[in-house]
């Protein structure tokens, strides 16, 4: 009897694991030309835009814009434990988190949901891409205040 627990102790334990491993809570990658924005249900197309939610449950939401993340915020509101992200516009479909984001917003920028909204990882990027296309530098608290 004791021979059979032991064989069956590491199976158990490679369960326990699997069972931890498995609820690690990452923010996926958005499938462009697959998943539906959560705002305004269109399929989300353009990698240079794109946005995405993780809620503190784990779940994914994807967006098709930033403006689209911002609308969906604004109404059902903010929580500090959902961390929330937009794509890097010279970096397409490379997500960085909407807080530490810059963004540029003008007639120029041609987002998909007309709001005319870019992000950047840094200030720099930011300002260079205005030099081109015009347009204002916020951060993501001038977002909800506009």
């Amino acid at each position: 009897m004791k021979f059979r627990r032991c064989l069956f102790q590491p199976f158990y334990i490679s369960i326990v694991i699997l069972i931890f491993v498995s609820c690690k809570k990452e923010m996926r990658p958005i499938e462009y030309g697959k998943d539906n924005c959560e705002q305004c249900r269109m399929t989300v197309m353009n990698p240079q835009f794109g946005a995405g939610m993780l809620t503190a449950k784990g779940k994914v939401f994807a967006f098709d814009a930033g403006e689209c993340l911002v609308r969906y915020l604004k109404s059902k509101g903010i929580k500090e434990n959902e961390e929330y992200y937009v794509s890097d516009y010279l970096a397409p479909g490379t997500l960085i988190h909407a807080t530490e984001a810059v963004f540029l917003h003008g007639d120029s920028i041609q987002s998909p949901m007309g709001g005319n909204l870019a992000a950047f990882n840094s200030r720099e990027s930011a300002l260079s891409v205005q030099q081109d296309l015009g347009g204002t530098i916020m951060d993501w608290n001038n977002l909800f205040n506009k």
